[in-house]
């Protein structure tokens, strides 16, 4: 019994060390690789985020990253790579920039177009603990004649949870929210369930789409390399 305790202790004791760390990675020179796949099992895309920089903002980090999304087939979407920039504040709540973020796709796929963006970001406190209720996050990216935005909103603090993915096992803690997304030919409406882990970020995704008022299983994407 005194060693099963002691177990229980150590694994408890190895997720509070780690709590505080953000819910990110921020070692450059480090690439995440995820792979999407939809409900009947059709694999439908890779996703690849590559670490350059971290860099000073007063007593923030500002974390440089390079996104790639690939087709089946290893065709890059969405205009190719874009650069991607989250920060990490002193306290370790990372804030994700949903308008910069949108704004810097939308450009690589229409380079040539006027913009403009705006919103409010998306936190992840380090010490977020379940039943916690994170604040919603909102952008408005205005690109030539075209307007998209996203909500997220109904975000919710779920558990704890180990998981196993292709990359490894992983203590995270698990957030559910709502997604909107509106534009020309956009218009989406999803529940997700995010894994997150300290230190690496998102380890696994799962949406589910609206149909008739209820969420049906869309889509898993998980971490594949790290």
């Amino acid at each position: 019994m005194k060693r099963i305790l002691l177990i229980v202790s150590l694994l408890l004791a190895g997720f509070v060390a780690r709590a505080g760390e953000p819910y990110s990675c921020t070692q450059p020179g480090r690439t995440l690789t995820y792979e999407r796949t939809k409900a009947n099992g059709r694999f439908e895309r890779t996703v690849t985020m590559e670490y350059t920089t971290v860099r000073r903002s007063g007593s923030a980090r500002l974390v440089d990253c390079i996104l790639t999304v690939r087709g089946p087939s290893g065709r890059e979407l969405y205009g190719g790579p874009s650069k991607q920039t989250t920060v990490v504040t002193g306290n370790g709540t990372v804030e994700q920039n949903l308008a910069e973020s949108l704004r810097t796709v939308l450009h690589n796929m229409f380079p040539g177009a006027s913009q403009s963006a705006e919103g409010t970001p998306a936190i992840l406190p380090a010490d977020m603990k379940p039943g916690d209720k994170l604040p919603d996050g909102r952008c408005t990216v205005k690109t030539g004649i075209m307007t998209h935005s996203m909500e997220i909103i109904e975000r919710e603090v779920l558990r704890y949870e180990r998981i196993t993915v292709p990359a490894g096992t992983f203590d995270c803690v698990v957030v559910r929210e709502r997604k909107i997304e509106r534009g020309i030919g956009l218009g989406r409406d999803t529940v997700c369930e995010n894994w997150y882990a300290p230190g690496v970020g998102p380890v696994r995704h799962d949406s589910y789409n609206y149909n008739n008022g209820k969420p049906t299983f869309g889509a898993r994407e998980v971490l594949k390399k790290y």
